[in-house]
């Protein structure tokens, strides 16, 4: 996880009536964790066609020009860390950036049940 130059994307929120975290990590060649504790437990492997709608919203968002960090009670977050570039967003549920939200969504659906 401290290499930079393996691509990842870390998700999740916390904060709530219980503040406790849910994080993820999603690497670039598709491998998803949970992250506990500072472990990783293995999800599952996502399929080219979501690494391709992943990275497309990435790109239609600007994600890597986007300056929102924004704390409340639950605070949702993805931060990109790529070999050319290192960005965070933090938002709450009245975050009015609906391409973030979407991103953030698109991601969650790949953790599955």
């Amino acid at each position: 996880m401290n290499n930079n130059k393996i691509g990842r994307i870390y998700f999740g929120k916390n904060g709530g009536f219980t503040n406790i975290p849910l994080e993820y990590v999603l690497f670039e060649k598709g491998q998803l964790y949970k992250i506990r504790n500072d472990s990783l437990f293995w999800i599952h492997k996502l399929n080219r066609q979501q690494l391709v709608t992943i990275d497309s919203l990435l790109k239609v968002s600007g994600f890597n020009d986007l300056n929102i960090k924004e704390y409340g009670n639950i605070t949702y977050y993805i931060k990109v860390v790529r070999s050319d570039y290192e960005k965070e967003a933090n938002w709450t549920d009245i975050t009015e950036n609906d391409i973030l939200k979407k991103l953030y969504n698109t991601l969650v659906t790949t953790i599955g049940k």
